[in-house]
């Protein structure tokens, strides 16, 4: 992102009981529209990994201050992530995100042994994206960082996507303006650096 443009002094830094981790697909890392990358500047108890580097393991290991691993992926065998679901379940705990496109994501899955032994969740059904940098024909296919801000909402409480959603709002509308998708006269206001 162009520096004056950056989104980083937005970043309201959270300290969130639940620690969160992404994994990357090192195909993705580069793209501009990864949002992913953002969690480490959001939130405080976090990591980004990168999977699929040669020659470099993805370092996403067992954590004894974390009692429950849950992977956030709604494939097959996943159980919704709500308050019912939350009250099974030891706390505090770790969201494992994959992060990439469907086939890639899928392969974390099945291949990372966290994320193998894992919970998997998925978000409630009904939750449409607000924001699209990528094209998506599916309008509840989230990204990666509104997809987190959805399931800390249901983790830590409706405060956390408060914070949240303004950091990632200004981050989409950059986004779109540095790709050339919205002029300047068409940007929100508060959205651009005077």
């Amino acid at each position: 992102m162009h520096l004056e443009l950056c989104v980083c002094q937005l970043s309201p830094r959270l300290d969130l009981k639940t620690r969160v981790e992404v994994v990357i697909h090192y195909a993705d890392i580069r793209k501009m529209s990864n949002s992913g990358r953002l969690v480490e500047l959001a939130l405080k108890n976090s990591a980004v990994h990168i999977r699929g580097l040669k020659d470099k393991l993805v370092e996403v290991v067992p954590d004894k201050k974390y009692q429950t691993d849950l992977v956030l992926f709604p494939g097959h065998g996943s159980v919704e992530l709500n308050e019912k679901f939350l009250s099974t379940i030891a706390r505090p705990l770790r969201l494992l995100i994959p992060d990439g496109n469907w086939n890639q994501a899928s392969s974390m899955v099945k291949r990372e042994p966290l994320m193998q032994a894992a919970v998997k969740v998925h978000l409630p059904a009904g939750i449409q994206a607000k924001y699209r940098i990528r094209s998506q024909e599916d309008p509840f296919k989230l990204c990666t960082f509104e997809a987190i801000i959805r399931a800390l909402g249901v983790i830590e409480g409706d405060q956390v996507e408060e914070k949240l959603d303004p950091f990632f709002r200004v981050w989409i509308y950059r986004s779109l303006y540095i790709k050339g998708r919205i002029a300047k006269a068409d940007m929100p206001e508060g959205m651009l650096v005077a």
